[in-house]
């Protein structure tokens, strides 16, 4: 409460104390980037303000999104949770304390592990390599396998390594199919274009020299070479 004579100023010190207050708690309610662009907000000298509650703006942007993209951080909401959550929260054991990073999906120390921040999860299968099990290698069951020489080679290879390339592929043995689409080795075998695997072994015997020497290491492993975003293939 403000007393005083007639044009003493008391409307004037009430609105100003009144302002500074509600800056800076505006202030406390942006992200702590924007925050350091601002000069701290001194408490206006008062013991006591009731009934001011903070001032939070929310404001669409239009930016590029990515991946990462959702409602709380478009709007800066995201940013006030994540305040509210490095105080208002629970420490694991050993952390004295967490800044408003920590909870952040867009860095390396809130994001998910296992998600890395995307909210979901890609992993190669089986089904989605052959969507035709009835396919033979020969006939392209491997849809995953380039076009051109590069499913050419791969199908040589296998040849050589004595896979039967037109058995249907549902009809391979699971373990053979799981090394094939799945397997991190890569033996070097002799690879002869066209010829069977019986006439393989028939010039490998006789040491007929071949093409080339393929290396027969499947280039689809369950995960993206990257090894950060875990992108489906």
């Amino acid at each position: 409460m403000f007393t005083g004579v007639s044009g003493s100023g008391k409307s004037s010190l009430a609105f100003s104390t009144l302002y500074v207050e509600a800056q800076r708690r505006y202030l406390e309610s942006v992200s702590p980037y924007a925050r350091r662009l601002f000069h701290q907000m001194d408490v206006p000298e008062v013991d006591e303000i009731q009934g001011l509650p903070p001032a939070v703006a929310l404001q669409q942007q239009r930016g590029s999104p990515t991946t990462r993209s959702l409602v709380g951080s478009v709007t800066t909401l995201s940013n006030l949770l994540r305040m509210l959550y490095s105080r208002a929260g629970d420490y694991p054991r050993g952390q004295a304390h967490l800044d408003a990073e920590s909870f952040s999906p867009n860095t390396p120390e809130g994001a998910c592990p296992r998600c890395h921040g995307l909210g979901r999860i890609h992993e190669v299968t089986e089904a989605s390599m052959v969507p035709d099990p009835s396919k033979t290698i020969r006939e392209r069951a491997i849809a995953a396998w380039p076009t051109a020489w590069g499913g050419q080679n791969l199908r040589d290879i296998l040849i050589s390594l004595g896979i039967d390339v037109d058995t249907p592929w549902r009809k391979l043995p699971k373990k053979e199919r799981n090394w094939i689409l799945f397997t991190e080795e890569q033996p070097q075998v002799p690879v002869y274009p066209g010829w069977g695997h019986d006439e393989i072994q028939r010039a490998i015997r006789r040491r007929i020299e071949p093409a080339y020497m393929g290396t027969g290491a499947t280039p689809y492993p369950r995960t993206c070479a990257c090894r950060h975003c875990r992108c489906p293939l």
